[in-house]
Parts: structure tokens; C-alpha cells; sequence
């Protein structure tokens, strides 16, 4: 890998470092009734063992793939920003669970073309955990939609 991967897996190793110590001066809580430190906390560790990966990938000098050549990829990229804005126009009418499925189809047919299974199932695990979590779980309340779900 280049010499800027390893320099930003350095820098994404100490940013970290920084977030965590300072998030870890609020409250943290426990898992009934989490603090303010400790969703910061955890945001912390997580990028700290991405960037470590990162490093280490950079380090063991891995062969670079060929870039996406961009004019290959505009149209891809184009349908994803239209399917965002889309997903927060239609929200309210078509409901959370159709607009998540759909905005979710395009993000993974669109952005990583690789068939239809793949994203069909990613867009249907996606719309099923996010409901489960969300709606049943937190409580949370979504637009129902036209369609009732």
C-alpha cells in the first residue's frame, strides 16, 4: 500500500485515542441507562480497530488493486445521490419500511454492482434489522406510509 495509507491509518489510530480518553471524562453509564461518554466511547474503539487493520494491512505491503476508472462509475453514482434525496422526500409517503427497502436496493445495486441476490437480501436484512431495532425495540415511531408498514 502507499506511503498515505499508512500515514492516515496513523492519524486514524491517534484520533481515536484522543475521542476515546475525552469521551471517557463523561459518564459512561451502564447498558440500562448509557451516559453520554459512552456512545462517543464505543465510536472510539471502533474506528481505533478499523485504523489498526488499516495500518497493519499497510504494513504488510499488500499489491494495490486498479481504481474504478470514474467515467465507468458516474451513473452508478448518480442513481445512489438521486436515491438519497429520494429516500427523505418520500419517507413520509411511501412509509419507513418501503423507502428503506428501496433506498437500501439502490445503495448496494448501485454502489456495489454485483447482481440481484446480493442486494435483494442486504436490502431485506437491512429493512428487517433496522425495524426490529428501531420500531419494536427503542420504540421509536416511523412513518407508516400508504402502504400501513
Amino acid at each position: 500500500m502507499s506511503r498515505r495509507d499508512r500515514f492516515s491509518a496513523v492519524a486514524l489510530v491517534v484520533f481515536p485515542l484522543a475521542v476515546g480518553f475525552k469521551a471517557s471524562t463523561f459518564p459512561l453509564g451502564n447498558l440500562k441507562s448509557i451516559g453520554p461518554g459512552f456512545f462517543p466511547l464505543v465510536l472510539a474503539a471502533l474506528l481505533g480497530l478499523l485504523s489498526l487493520g488499516l495500518l497493519v494491512s499497510s504494513l504488510a505491503g499488500r499489491e494495490e488493486k486498479e481504481p474504478a476508472k470514474w467515467p465507468d462509475r458516474w451513473a452508478g453514482i448518480v442513481i445512489v445521490l438521486a436515491a438519497l434525496f429520494a429516500y427523505g422526500f418520500l419517507l413520509k409517503f411511501l412509509g419507513f419500511s418501503l423507502s428503506t427497502f428501496l433506498f437500501s436496493l439502490a445503495l448496494l445495486k448501485y454502489g456495489y454492482p454485483k447482481g440481484w441476490w446480493t442486494p435483494l437480501g442486504g436490502a431485506l436484512a437491512t429493512t428487517f434489522f433496522t425495524l426490529v431495532v428501531f420500531k419494536y425495540w427503542l420504540g421509536t415511531p416511523f412513518p407508516a406510509g400508504w402502504v400501513g408498514f
